[in-house]
């Protein structure tokens, strides 16, 4: 009898605990892991696969955790070509940002305009402009990767 009890009570919290896997990227921390582990390797210049595949899930959310990366490290040439590269990444394929909200890049804009703001080297300004112009055109009719 005992047995019996156990296994239907374990038969009814199985099915409510599968309702509930969660991922790491559940966690409301997992972006800014994903950006300071891809900005480290961008300014030592590696690009891994790891951080391209869960970069371009971030899309948008990217760039708050970029800001944070940029103020604390300071604007300068370097740092700010490695947030432009993050953001690439961040928006290599608009199909795969796992939040619709983060297809927009509202606040990829703003982090846009802080290093036009904060650089005057005219090489990083024309990336910059570039980059612009990219996410908003990725972002208005975005296209699958392969073209198709």
């Amino acid at each position: 009898m005992k047995a019996i009890t156990i296994m239907t009570v374990a038969m009814l919290c199985f099915p409510a605990a599968v309702g509930q896997v969660r991922t790491a990227e559940d966690d409301p921390h997992w972006p800014e892991q994903i950006v300071k582990r891809a900005f480290d390797e961008v300014s030592s210049g590696l690009r891994t696969s790891w951080s391209e595949r869960y970069l371009a899930r971030l899309g948008d959310s990217a760039a708050p955790e970029v800001m944070k990366l940029i103020v604390a490290k300071q604007p300068t040439k370097e740092n700010a070509e490695t947030a432009l590269t993050v953001i690439k990444m961040s928006f290599a394929d608009p199909h795969a940002i796992r939040h619709e909200r983060d297809r927009n890049p509202a606040n990829t804009l703003i982090l846009l305009d802080y290093l036009d703001h904060h650089t005057s080297d005219a090489d990083v300004k024309s990336k910059i402009n570039s980059m612009r112009d990219r996410v908003k055109a990725q972002t208005t009719n975005p296209e699958p990767k392969n073209g198709s």
